[in-house]
């Protein structure tokens, strides 16, 4: 997993980064899986998400408010996230797991709009993301 914590105050913020756009999105799905202690180990229930925004950013704001939906109100555990298809307005991707109303490990109320950006940093991309808790 490429994400780490970064100090926040009250909420929970995190920094992920990857080679790609794609796998920027992907590892923070997999960080928000992660911390929200939402994984699964199989399952066979698929869900496509397709998220509009006005740009990249409010993409994966948007991105990861569906996959909170999907955990929170439809109890789906997550084994694996696959971004089909994204651009810079438009995101398709496919989430596989199983439902199950195991109790989380922990509650985020929502993905903010704070300090977020995607950026260029060392030849990888960055974002650094706060979750409202």
């Amino acid at each position: 997993m490429t994400y780490r914590f970064i100090d926040h105050t009250a909420d929970i913020g995190i920094r992920v980064a990857s080679a790609d756009i794609r796998g920027l999105f992907e590892e923070a799905a997999r960080a928000l899986v992660e911390i929200m202690g939402a994984r699964s180990s199989g399952g066979s229930r698929q869900e496509r998400i397709s998220v509009h925004g006005l740009d990249q950013v409010d993409i994966l704001v948007r991105w990861l408010q569906e996959l909170l939906y999907l955990i929170e109100v439809r109890d789906l555990r997550i084994t694996q996230v696959e971004i089909v298809e994204i651009g810079e307005t438009d995101l398709e991707a496919l989430v596989t797991g199983t439902v199950s109303p195991t109790p989380l490990k922990a509650e985020i109320k929502a993905v903010t709009y704070h300090n977020l950006e995607i950026q260029e940093v060392d030849n990888n991309l960055e974002a650094t993301i706060i979750f409202d808790t």
